[in-house]
């Protein structure tokens, strides 16, 4: 049976220009349309442009949260005294969004649905060069990143060679340095992941590169961006002053963002040895959880109380100390009844009983009868304020230490 397929000429026409680059492609969709257009990476850094628009990172204001990755949506793109309606379209291969394609309209409502099946055709032609620089991007960071993991892992032992090492990409370390962690919700939680963690390292790294350092020593690790702060030994409190403002101007810049409100931090303390760094970033994650607990916007571990002696204390104590107070009632939990978390749960509340009920939607009778069995487990009452205080610190204990290790 004989067939014939044919191929319309702006197809024909744009698989010719992809070949060629990014920037004929970009004129080539541009001439199609008969409209301006912008193509740029997750992070909205611009990396082709149809016309001549002078600006290195522009911010997109969504009309509506978009639907999925191959939904158009309206926005507005704007750089400085630029701004200008446009209609947008991720570009995301695989699930991931690495860039967008945006058409510029002089309409308040332009038809999406008349560009949808050419962006739609047209996204997999920029996937392939998008991916191509993003594979590239990654092999020039992976001996950068392997230095930085190693660095925060504690796994590098000589300051010389780290002094060496970091000299390389323009790092001083024989600098006094705090650690500063930033985290989005984890990425199995929240999606897409990806691209909001690329765009709030972009944030970050305009910020800081604008502000503060113009080299930043910074990297990726799943939901957290770590970024290596240098510091003056002489000036600490300005140093402080100077993360804090760092922060709040991270902060404010995020509200105006799809990252309003899915961003937290924590600071390390300051070290002036770089092969003490990696205890500078696992206190920062310290202060992380401690923050969101005690909801400080920007928590200093070396401002924490309790949490930071529980922390740095003898392991050894508080396993005993753990066993002394919750040991019974651990080894009789079980997944069924969870009683370790229903007694977490009652002490991050206050103790009160109906408030604990709501917020984990369930009746107060049941949990007075949970409470009432915790109670003739640990053989003591609930009401008693040194009991309270003493499970508040076990439970302290066993936020910042894996349970299981600690009474291996």
């Amino acid at each position: 049976m004989n067939k014939q397929f044919s191929v319309p000429d702006y197809m024909q026409e744009l698989v010719m220009a992809s070949g060629q680059g990014l920037d004929l492609l970009t004129h080539t969709l541009a001439k199609v349309i008969n409209r301006p257009v912008l193509v740029s990476t997750s992070a909205y850094k611009l990396v082709a442009s149809s016309s001549h628009y002078d600006c290195e990172f522009f911010q997109v204001e969504l009309d509506d949260p978009r639907i999925h990755d191959e939904s158009l949506f309206l926005c507005h793109i704007s750089a400085g005294t630029f701004k200008v309606r446009a209609i947008g379209r991720a570009i995301a291969p695989l699930g991931r969004v690495i860039g967008y394609i945006f058409i510029l309209s002089d309409e308040d409502n332009p038809d999406r649905e008349a560009f949808q099946p050419l962006l739609d055709y047209t996204s997999s032609l920029y996937a392939v060069h998008l991916q191509s620089r993003l594979e590239l991007k990654q092999e020039q960071s992976k001996f950068k990143n392997a230095f930085l993991y190693d660095l925060l892992y504690g796994n590098l032992k000589r300051s010389e060679d780290i002094i060496a090492t970091g000299e390389v990409w323009g790092w001083n370390f024989s600098r006094p340095h705090t650690v500063m962690v930033f985290l989005l919700p984890d990425p199995e939680h929240h999606n897409p992941g990806h691209h909001l963690m690329d765009f709030l390292s972009r944030i970050i790294e305009e910020i800081f590169i604008d502000n503060y350092y113009k080299n930043p020593a910074l990297i990726l690790r799943q939901n957290e961006l770590v970024i290596l702060v240098p510091l003056q030994a002489d000036k600490s409190a300005l140093q402080k002053e100077e993360i804090l403002g760092f922060a709040e101007k991270t902060f404010s810049q995020i509200r105006t963002t799809e990252l309003n409100n899915l961003v937290t931090c924590g600071v390390g303390q300051v070290y002036s040895e770089s092969t003490e760094l990696f205890r500078s970033y696992q206190e920062a994650k310290v202060a992380f959880e401690m923050g969101k607990l005690l909801e400080i916007p920007v928590p200093f571990f070396s401002e924490l109380g309790l949490e930071r002696i529980l922390y740095k204390h003898d392991l050894q104590d508080l396993k005993e100390y753990y066993v002394h107070v919750l040991g019974e009632l651990h080894k009789q939990d079980d997944p069924e009844s969870s009683l370790i978390a229903l007694l977490e749960s009652f002490a991050e509340n206050q103790f009160d009983v109906n408030k604990t009920a709501k917020a984990i939607f369930m009746h107060p009778n049941t949990l007075r009868y949970r409470l009432n069995k915790i109670e003739n487990i640990l053989g003591k009452s609930l009401t008693d304020n040194h009991t309270r205080l003493d499970i508040m610190a076990a439970l302290k204990i066993k936020r910042l230490h894996t349970i299981e290790k600690l009474l291996a």
